[in-house]
């Protein structure tokens, strides 16, 4: 007869080896997979922040090479209203084209959604929108009103520039969009300011033809203010038909902080002599272009796996303790209509 054979198996000594073994490669799969995992976060969390970034200096850098456009003209005959309580110099006139706010808001602070205190506040001005309007024919420097081709589709109110080879003229649009016409009414109210002039005892600088360009003035607010998502962001505020400052909308999230200097030409020679905060500019109009500098923020906290060095003036003040990933973008731009 055939006899049974033995049975065998893995010794306690075995199975402790094996396990011991199991646990160093599964061990080291993780390490790779939370090295992988940390990899991602902060390669998403860079093309983020460089998104933001570039985007931030577009929007800010096209603007400001705009500031103080009025046309080629030396000098704008102001036809709004300076009288009326609503005028503001600072928001319906050209007056150097650009301003600002060294960490502050100024007037405007109660105006922006959010605006984060500690912040540079920038203003700038153009009339570098053409309109498309064509004028009809002559207009007599006595006009109250320019004839146009069509209706001008400009909301009543609207601030316009008009301009040719002799002059420029600015006033507010008193008439409905649908009009074949640009009137100026004198006075505030009728639901904007500041209102004009009145036109019985205030010419236009000189009488137009048809060659005339009708442009529309902008002033917009840059600012650093609460996004959408409850975090900081770049917004802007402009001048809307009423007169007044809205259309709020923000352009960029995750912008932390913009700090701005001004190139100033102290001495009038057409080149820089330094740069200055906002609160050290005695004279805007002899600024010539502005360093912008933006501390860009993602949303996310302990994605680097230690604090951050200290970041580059003017932000070495921050607190990098949340671990987020951030990046400094900094930007010398031109204005490109006081250039000779």
């Amino acid at each position: 007869m055939q006899g049974r054979s033995a049975q065998t198996g893995f010794t306690l000594i075995e199975l402790m080896v094996s396990l011991t073994i199991g646990l160093f490669i599964i061990l080291g799969v993780l390490v790779v997979y939370v090295g992988g995992i940390r990899s991602y976060s902060v390669n998403d969390a860079l093309s983020r922040v460089q998104e933001s970034g570039r985007f931030a200096m577009e929007f800010l850098s096209r603007d400001i090479r705009q500031a103080g456009f009025q046309a080629g003209c030396t000098t704008v005959n102001n036809l709004l209203d300076e009288t009326d309580d609503e005028y503001s110099e600072l928001l319906h006139f050209f007056a150097g084209g650009i301003s600002g706010w060294n960490n502050d808001a100024g007037a405007f602070a109660d105006d922006l959604v959010g605006y984060q205190p500690g912040t540079d506040v920038l203003l700038l001005k153009n009339a570098a929108n053409l309109t498309g309007v064509t004028a009809s024919g002559n207009t007599p420097a006595n006009a109250n009103t320019i004839q146009i081709t069509a209706a001008s589709g400009i909301p009543r109110g609207t601030i316009i520039l008009v301009a040719d080879s002799i002059g420029c003229d600015l006033f507010q649009k008193a008439n409905n969009a649908n009009a074949q016409s640009l009137t100026r009414g004198a006075g505030g109210g009728g639901g904007f300011v500041p209102g004009n002039k009145n036109p019985g005892t205030n010419d236009f600088s000189h009488q137009y033809d048809d060659e005339m360009q009708i442009f529309q003035f902008d002033s917009m607010l840059y600012y650093v203010g609460t996004g959408t998502g409850g975090g900081p962001a770049l917004r802007r505020a402009r001048l809307q038909s009423d007169g007044k400052l809205g259309g709020d909308v923000e352009l960029v999230s995750n912008i932390q902080s913009m700090q701005v200097e001004y190139g100033v030409d102290s001495d009038n020679d057409n080149n820089v002599n330094s740069y200055e905060t906002a609160d050290a500019i005695g004279n805007w109009d002899q600024v010539l272009s502005a360093r912008l500098s933006l501390l860009v923020s993602d949303e996310t906290d302990n994605v680097l796996e230690v604090a951050a060095d200290a970041l580059p003036a003017p932000f070495q003040a921050v607190d990098t303790s949340d671990r987020r990933l951030r990046r400094v973008f900094t930007s010398t731009v031109a204005l490109r209509n006081k250039l000779p």
